[in-house]
């Protein structure tokens, strides 16, 4: 395993598809927010929230971090917590994924401690890359910056820059059969389609 890791929670998206800050929105007991940090925790030394509006989390058992620039998306809350956390490594999660399955993420970060020529360890699903469940080396800074001066915004725009190891859908399912780690809440009816299936299954 990775000696020092940081784990990051981006929470910085204006949720505006969504309506409210959906960091606050309530899966099996617990907001969010602090599902994310705890998972994380389990995994990581120390846990950084990235988002524009830190004074939104005072409460939050985490180290707040403002994104350097407001508004530019998860690329730049990836930039920041890549510049200010301590290790090499960061295990970066988007506030609306409310899983994660433990041996899924025991074997991306052991990728990363026996690959060290690998600059980020990334799943991919039927759905393309999942840039927001995914690890980053420091290494990666550069190849970020160049991209922003290019105008792009998307995550999975600076990985030709880099040296990815991909997951591809028939690895991870060994750890993740159905692909929970990867579900994320966009819309009120995701979120109510999540509460029912939970509900049910109580």
């Amino acid at each position: 395993m990775i000696p020092d890791l940081t784990g990051v929670v981006l929470a910085g998206g204006a949720s505006r598809r969504f309506g409210r800050n959906k960091a606050m929105e309530v899966v099996e007991g617990e907001r969010l927010i602090d599902r994310n940090v705890r998972i994380l925790r389990d995994f990581c030394n120390r846990i950084f929230v990235v988002t524009n509006a830190p004074q939104d989390y005072l409460g939050v058992k985490a180290n707040l971090v403002r994104d350097f620039q407001p508004n530019q998306g998860p690329l730049m809350g990836l930039y920041t917590a890549l510049v200010y956390a301590p290790s090499s490594w960061v295990f970066v999660r988007a506030v609306d994924m409310p899983y994660l399955v433990p041996e899924l993420a025991r074997a991306m970060i052991g990728i990363a401690a026996n690959g060290s020529r690998y600059d980020a360890i990334v799943p991919v699903t039927g759905k393309g890359y999942e840039p927001l469940c995914a690890l980053y080396n420091r290494r990666c800074v550069r190849a970020i910056v160049s991209v922003f001066q290019r105008g792009e915004r998307r995550v999975a725009s600076f990985f030709r820059r880099v040296n990815v190891r991909f997951i591809e859908e028939t690895e991870w399912r060994r750890f993740d059969s159905e692909g929970k780690s990867f579900i994320n809440i966009n819309t009120p009816q995701d979120y109510n389609r999540l509460s029912d299936e939970t509900s049910r299954s109580c």
